[in-house]
C-alpha cells in the first residue's frame, strides 16, 4: 500500500511540477517575450553595389498588427526605437492590422513621427480586411506605399515593393521596369518564399526583404538546424513562409531577410521567437 502511495504522490507531483511549468511558460510567451523586442543588427553584402553605398542603412518593421493584442503604444515605442537608430530609410513590409481594418487608424500618429523616408508594400492580412483603409491610414502619414511600383532612395539604390503575393497580383517586372542595370534593386515582399520566384525568373533583383512567418511566433528546440543554422524549428507556419521563415538566407547571387516581426497573431503569444526590428547595413561584396 506504501508503495501505491508513494507512487500516487510522485504522479501527483509531476502533475504539479508540469502544471506549474506550464503556466510559467505561458505567462513568459504570454506576457513578456511578446513585448521583448530585439533589435537584430545584419549585414548585408551586396555583389556590384556602389562603394558609395556603403554603410546605408535600412530600418526594417514588419507585421505590426494592430489588434486587441497590440496596441498603438507598441507600436509607437518601436518607431521611437527607429529613430533612434538613425537608419537612412526605413521600409515596413506589410500585415499592419490583425483581423479588423478599423485598427489601421492606429498607424496614423507612430508612422508620422519616422525621422527617416519610409516605404512600405501591403500583407495578405491588409488585403483580407481591407486594402483601402489601410491605404488610406498608410496615405495620412509620409509612408510611401509601393504597389508593383519602384522609388530611388539613394543614387545607385532602388526600393521596389509588389503587392501582396498571396492575396494580391505582383507583377515584379513592373516594379522593376525601368531601372537601370548599374542600379542596386532591394524588393518588398510581404511573403519570403516569393524568393523563389524571383530567382527562377533571375529577376536583378539583390535583396528582397520580407516578413509574414512571424519567425514562427513559437519555435522549439531541435537538433537539426533549419535553414538559418537556428536550432530551433516553428512547428506551425502559414502559407508561403515554410521555405525562409526566419532570418538572413543567400542563394547564389540572391539573398533575402525575413523579419520575425512585431506583433502577434492569431494568439498573443511567443516563445524563443522575440518581435524584432531589423537594421540592416548595406556593404559591397
Amino acid at each position: 500500500m506504501s508503495g501505491l502511495m508513494l507512487t500516487r504522490r510522485r504522479f501527483l507531483h509531476l502533475i504539479g511540477s508540469a502544471a506549474l511549468a506550464g503556466a510559467a511558460g505561458l505567462g513568459y510567451g504570454g506576457l513578456v517575450e511578446r513585448a521583448w523586442v530585439d533589435i537584430e543588427q545584419i549585414t548585408a553584402r551586396l555583389p556590384g553595389m556602389a562603394e558609395s553605398l556603403s554603410g546605408f542603412r535600412i530600418a526594417q518593421l514588419s507585421d505590426i498588427h494592430l489588434s486587441r493584442f497590440t496596441t498603438v503604444d507598441q507600436l509607437m515605442a518601436a518607431v521611437t526605437r527607429v529613430n533612434e537608430l538613425q537608419p537612412d530609410i526605413v521600409v515596413l513590409t506589410g500585415d499592419y492590422v490583425g483581423h479588423e481594418s478599423r485598427f489601421s487608424v492606429g498607424l496614423i500618429e507612430p508612422l508620422r513621427i519616422l525621422d527617416a523616408p519610409a516605404y512600405a508594400v501591403y500583407g495578405n492580412h491588409d488585403l483580407w480586411t481591407d486594402r483601402d483603409a489601410v491605404g488610406a491610414a498608410l496615405a495620412e502619414t509620409p509612408v510611401t506605399l509601393l504597389v508593383n511600383q519602384s522609388r530611388e532612395a539613394a543614387p545607385g539604390l532602388i526600393i521596389a515593393g509588389l503587392d501582396d503575393a498571396w492575396s494580391g497580383h505582383p507583377r515584379p517586372n513592373l516594379a522593376l521596369a525601368g531601372t537601370p542595370s548599374y542600379n542596386t534593386n532591394l524588393l518588398l515582399c510581404h511573403e519570403p518564399d516569393y524568393f523563389d520566384t524571383i530567382r527562377r525568373e533571375k529577376l536583378p533583383v539583390a535583396l528582397q526583404l520580407s516578413g509574414h512567418s512571424h519567425g514562427g511566433q513559437v519555435r522549439l528546440p531541435s537538433n537539426r538546424p533549419d535553414g538559418s543554422g537556428l536550432a530551433t524549428r516553428a512547428p506551425l507556419l502559414p502559407h508561403m513562409a515554410t521555405r525562409y521563415p526566419i532570418g538572413h538566407y543567400r542563394v547564389g547571387s540572391y539573398q533575402l531577410y525575413t523579419n520575425r516581426g512585431l506583433g502577434v497573431w492569431p494568439l498573443p503569444f511567443r516563445l524563443n521567437c522575440r518581435p524584432e526590428i531589423t537594421l540592416l547595413t548595406l556593404r559591397p561584396a
